[in-house]
Order: structure tokens, then C-alpha cells, then sequence
């Protein structure tokens, strides 16, 4: 890691200092009660204050019941609400860290399930992606808006905190006022710019010591304007981020997956030098990468907020060039927890979102010797954690690499980013607490017996139904083409189930490499269990590559050159399609036949992920690292 210059320099935010430069941004993190924090949140946010970031800004919080997002958005009007910014900003400001909140009103936008309160927008024009029905705001109603940002304003002063940021960003209800396609009145209201100035004016007569800032999303055409009146009124800071709420496209950029990176933020930033300090976040998971924005003058600080979530230490860390940094390798976990109503976890970092319950790596009282079956996710994750607790551990993969299913599926665009982050976290921590890993071996009671414990983390293989009849056409898995295999005619027909992203993969390779694809999927929507922001990427990757997608259709049998495909929802329906091949992803079966031979022979075995049945990332991980401590326990 090389010198890093200016991350850890001070900055001030108009009355606020900061130890450092680097920001957990405003992120939604679901461990919220009644609309107010629990303890997890405040132990949240406490574990990174440890870690040594700057400054947190705490979630969107709404400024009035009617801009609730969600059934577990805070809410900032509460007077009780007081009392729990007391207790963050107790256990936060403790560490140096300051502590802000950003304050929000969604306007159209609610993602909250039912009952739920009448939307309010400056018009009644209703929102593509969340299917709500706003009415036009009354005056009245406005006006009772703006006073919520000031009493939201008031009582996160009495809380403690030491600044507020307005998101004027994401197509919420600030940036919809500036919407001439939302906002259509004719009244006072009307100007965009009105709304924000008696926003920000409100809110610092209310708050006069805080420090205030206001968030634009960088790539929208009312940024500019925004960021205008922002200057004009004298706020402290812009926050510049990416994406808007309403649309699917627009969403991807609010929390970007792989393969999009900082450049797209650093490159909108550029436009933004009004004289302002900046935070720019968007992807920014990298610490040389964030000291190379400040260095160049295009941000004043860095929201470092998903890199935050995989590793809360990554400030501490970065400055002493620690190697075990657990890099955000952009899965979009945390962000698929809030879209579920779940609390926040990171899928590579168990203890996100478990900091009150998950202890870190314990030590052993004695060293042990460990044997660990399987060198994909759950076994990785198991061998680091023994080994970091003191263990002797050697971990035993029967192929020539490592990663097991993410490095398979790092062979597709989709995935490439992802799986080499995920790769080289797990090349350096093996190596920062020395575990020996033996490639290309069979594990078996005589390859483990020397140990005093194993733990079995064998994967899964792909399913296929034996009942299909497939003849007259060549036949592979989406995991053969993911592992480089190419069928030999010109028309491949993909049979995917839906449920995960192997059959999307190996569509996008197939075109690629010049084949006539077509995507049949049996699932209600193409990629139903990929996470909404990936799941549009891959869409449009597939739509741009000629992939022709024909939904609601299941595998029913194939032969002379021609696959049939029947209707889920109309079974009688039937389409043929003519095909040289057909790549089936139908899902996984668990690799399992290991464990029950070991303890049959006496040996103390522990089972992790797939191998338990098939899952994600996330389970695979979190088992792997309790089944380490519970084997040896």
C-alpha cells in the first residue's frame, strides 16, 4: 500500500473539524424501532467511530410523517428521538468521530409496504419504479413540510450531533421541485429553488451551531441548479453521489455494483467546483483510490460508506498498511437487506449488523489442528477465522484454484469485478495468518485423520432434471460455459430457472462469442433472486447484446434440432424454438456425501454453506466462520 498523503489530514466543515477525511455516508440500515435507533444501530455505528472514520452521517431521515420511506425510516420529528441521537452521538463522539444526520422528505418516492400514509409530491404525477400515486402537496402542507425540517433540525441539535445534510438528491421531494416534468403548479411553488431556500433557511435558524450541508446527485440535470442554491445560501458542504430513486436505471447508481467504479462519480464531481468543500461517494472502496481524488482536488473528503460495511477497521487499517483490509467486493448485500426490510449485514463481514451479538475472532486457549474441506467461501472463511484464533490450519480444495462458485462465475462481466475482489481478500488473509492450502486434493479420513477437527464447506454441483429428454441437440450446464466451454452450432437456447445469475452469465458469454442466444426463463422476472441493481445492469448488457429473452417458459424437451418450451402459467401452450444446443442452469444440488463418511470414522466434523444445501455468499460466509469456533469449542 503507498503513502497515503491526504486522507488523513484535518478538514473543516464551516464549525465542525474532522480528524480525517474519510465518511460513512447517509445509508439505510434497518436496525430501527418505532422509527427510532435501537441498539444495534447505535452499536453499529459505534464499531465504526472505533475504527477510526471521521465523520458519520446517520441514515435518511424523514422530516415529517408523510416522508417516511419506509416502515423502519427514522424519524427525525419525534421527540424521542432525541434521546437516541444522545446515545450514538455518546458512544460516537467518545472515538473523535463527529455525527450528523441527513434529513429527508421522499415526496412520491415510498418503498414502504401497506398501510401507508398519502404520498405528497408537487404534483400528482406518479413514480414508474414504486408504482405510488403522490397527490399534489396544498399549501398548507408545504408549508407544515418545511417546518418539519426545522423541528427535525431542532431536536438533532438537542440530540448532540454536530451537523445536518438536506438530501436534496435522488429525485426525492427537494429535487422533484426542481423537476419541471414533477413539478407542474402554478403557484409560488412552482420554483424549485424556492422549496430548498426555505428549507435551508428554516433549518439554520433552528440550528444556528451546526454545520450544514446539502446532497445532489451529481448526474442529474437539476444538480447544477441545486447546488446553485445551495452555495447561495451558504451552506457548509456539498455531498455529491450518483442515481435517482424513481427510475430502474437511475437506481443502479445509488449503490453501484461491479463493474461501474469511483471514475463515474470523479468524473461528474469535476463539474461541481463552486467554492464549496465536497464529500464524494459512489463506489469509493479503495483507500489509495480516495487519496488520489483528494490529492486531486475533486473531493475535500471521501465517502467511503460500502467499504465502511465490510471492513468498519478500514481506517485504522489503512494507516497502519494492514493487509487483512476487507475489501467491499460490491455484492450489494447491505443493499438488498434494506430492499428486504432486513437489518444491514455484509455478505464477506459476518458481524456487520451483528456487533452486539457476533464476537470478533476468539482466542484460543490451545492450538489445534484444523482441517478444512473445501477452498470456496464458507471454507475460506472458516480456515481464516481458525487460524486467526490461533489454530493450526490447512485447507484442502480438490481444484487448481481457489473461490470455488464466485471464481467460476468471475469469468462473465457481471461477476469479473467481484470475484477478483473476493479473491484477493481471500489470497491475503490466508496468507496473514498463515494457512497452508493444498490445491488439486482430494480430502478423504485418510487426507484428514492427523486433525483434531474438520470442517466440511464441499460446495454444491449443478441440477439437472433426468426426466428432460434432450436428444438431437448438444447439451451443457451454464457452469460448462462459465468454466470456458463453447458449443459448436450457431443457435443456443439458455433454460434458466431464475434463481440465480449462472443462466444470465451464460447467455451474455454465449453472445459474445457469436451465438444466436436465446434466454428462455421459467422465473415471473428475468433474474427474480438477483438483487434489483445488478439484475438491471445484466438486462441491459443482455438487451444491448441481441440476447432474445422469451419469458414464463420452462425446459420441456428438445430433439432434431429444435428445443420445446412450455408455458408455466398456461401449460398448454407450447413454443419451439430451433437450436444447435441447449445450456441448462436449473439450479444446485449440495456436494454432501463428505461429512457423514468422516463421522463415521470418529472424526469431529463441522458442515458450512452449500454443502448444507445451496445458497448464497452471505450464509456460506457467516457459516463458515461459526462452524470454525463451534468444532472447536
Amino acid at each position: 500500500m503507498s503513502a497515503l498523503e491526504h486522507l488523513f489530514t484535518p478538514l473543516t466543515l464551516g464549525p465542525v473539524e474532522l480528524t480525517n477525511r474519510i465518511v460513512s455516508t447517509a445509508h439505510q440500515t434497518t436496525l430501527v424501532d418505532d422509527h427510532l435507533p435501537s441498539d444495534d444501530f447505535v452499536a453499529y455505528h459505534e464499531a465504526r467511530a472505533r475504527g477510526g472514520v471521521g465523520l458519520i452521517v446517520l441514515e435518511a431521515t424523514a422530516v415529517h410523517p408523510s416522508g417516511l420511506l419506509t416502515s423502519h425510516t427514522l424519524g427525525g420529528y419525534l421527540p424521542e428521538v432525541v434521546a437516541g441521537y444522545r446515545r450514538v452521538a455518546a458512544a460516537v463522539h467518545s472515538t473523535g468521530t463527529r455525527l450528523f444526520v441527513q434529513l429527508l422528505h421522499g415526496g412520491r418516492e415510498q418503498i414502504a409496504t401497506p398501510p401507508r400514509s398519502p404520498a405528497l409530491a408537487p404534483s400528482a404525477v406518479p413514480s414508474p419504479r414504486f408504482r405510488v400515486e403522490p397527490r399534489a402537496a396544498r399549501g398548507e402542507e408545504i408549508d407544515e413540510i418545511v417546518a418539519g425540517y426545522a423541528r427535525s433540525a431542532e431536536l438533532a441539535a438537542e440530540g448532540g450531533l454536530d451537523g445536518i445534510e438536506i438530501s436534496a438528491a435522488h429525485r426525492y421531494l427537494i429535487e422533484q421541485f426542481f423537476d419541471r416534468a414533477l413539478n407542474r403548479r402554478e403557484d409560488v411553488w412552482r420554483d424549485g429553488g424556492r422549496f430548498l431556500r426555505e428549507v435551508l433557511r428554516a433549518v439554520r435558524r433552528a440550528a444556528p451551531g451546526l454545520c450544514l450541508g446539502v446532497r445532489v446527485s451529481a448526474d442529474s440535470d437539476r444538480g447544477a441548479a441545486i447546488a446553485d442554491v445551495a452555495a447561495e445560501e451558504g451552506v457548509d458542504y456539498l455531498s455529491l453521489a450518483l442515481g435517482e430513486s424513481s427510475t430502474y436505471l437511475g437506481s443502479v447508481g445509488i449503490v453501484p455494483p461491479p463493474p461501474r467504479t469511483h471514475a463515474m462519480i470523479a468524473e461528474r464531481a469535476r463539474d461541481f467546483a463552486i467554492g464549496l468543500p465536497s464529500i464524494v461517494t459512489s463506489r469509493i472502496v479503495d483507500v489509495e483510490a480516495a487519496d488520489r481524488l483528494i490529492g486531486a482536488g475533486i473531493a475535500a473528503a471521501v465517502g467511503m460508506t460500502r467499504a465502511l460495511i465490510a471492513d468498519p477497521d478500514l481506517p485504522a487499517r489503512a494507516r497502519e498498511a494492514e493487509r487483512e483490509i476487507v475489501k467491499c467486493i460490491g455484492c450489494n448485500a447491505c443493499i438488498a437487506h434494506y430492499h428486504a426490510g432486513t437489518a444491514i449485514a455484509c455478505a464477506i463481514n459476518p458481524r456487520t449488523g451483528r456487533e452486539r451479538t457476533l464476537a470478533r475472532t476468539p482466542s484460543a486457549s490451545r492450538s489445534l489442528r484444523v482441517a478444512v474441506v473445501g477452498g470456496g467461501p464458507a471454507g475460506i472463511a472458516a480456515a481464516v477465522d481458525a487460524a486467526r484464533a490461533g489454530h493450526e490450519v490447512v485447507l484442502l480444495e480438490r481444484s487448481a484454484r481457489l473461490g470455488g462458485q464466485i471464481a467460476l462465475a468471475g469469468a462473465a462481466p457481471g461477476n469479473a469485478a467481484l470475484a477478483d475482489a473476493f479473491l484477493d481478500n481471500a489470497r491475503r488473509h490466508l496468507s496473514a495468518v498463515n494457512v497452508v492450502v493444498r490445491l488439486e486434493t482430494v480430502a478423504d479420513a485418510d487426507a484428514v485423520r492427523d486433525a483434531d477437527a474438520v470442517v466440511v464447506a464441499t460446495g454444491a454441483r449443478p441440477y439437472r432434471d433426468e426426466s428432460v429428454p434432450l436428444y438431437g441437440v448438444e447439451v451443457l450446464h451454464a457452469w460448462d460455459v462459465l468454466d470456458g466451454r463453447t458449443p459448436g452450432g450457431d443457435s443456443v437456447v439458455v433454460a434458466d430457472w431464475g434463481g440465480d445469475p449462472g443462466g444470465l452469465d451464460a447467455a451474455e458469454l454465449l453472445a459474445a462469442a457469436g451465438k444466436d442466444v436465446t434466454l428462455a426463463v421459467s422465473s415471473v422476472a428475468v433474474g427474480e433472486l438477483v438483487h434489483q441493481y445488478r439484475r438491471n445492469l445484466y438486462l441491459r448488457r443482455l438487451y444491448r447484446a441481441g440476447v432474445t429473452l422469451a419469458q414464463h417458459l420452462v425446459l420441456e424437451s428438445a430433439s432434431d434440432g429444435a428445443v420445446r418450451l412450455r408455458n408455466v402459467f398456461a401449460p398448454e401452450l407450447v413454443t419451439t424454438v430451433p437450436a444447435d444446443a441447449v445450456v441448462i442452469a436449473s439450479g444446485r444440488v449440495p456436494e454432501d456425501a463428505l461429512a457423514p463418511k468422516l463421522r463415521a470414522e470418529g472424526i469431529v466434523v463441522a458442515e458450512a454453506g452449500d454443502c448444507l444445501a445451496p445458497r448464497s455468499l452471505e450464509e456460506a460466509v457467516l457459516e463458515g466462520t461459526l462452524a470454525s469456533r463451534r468444532v472447536l469449542a
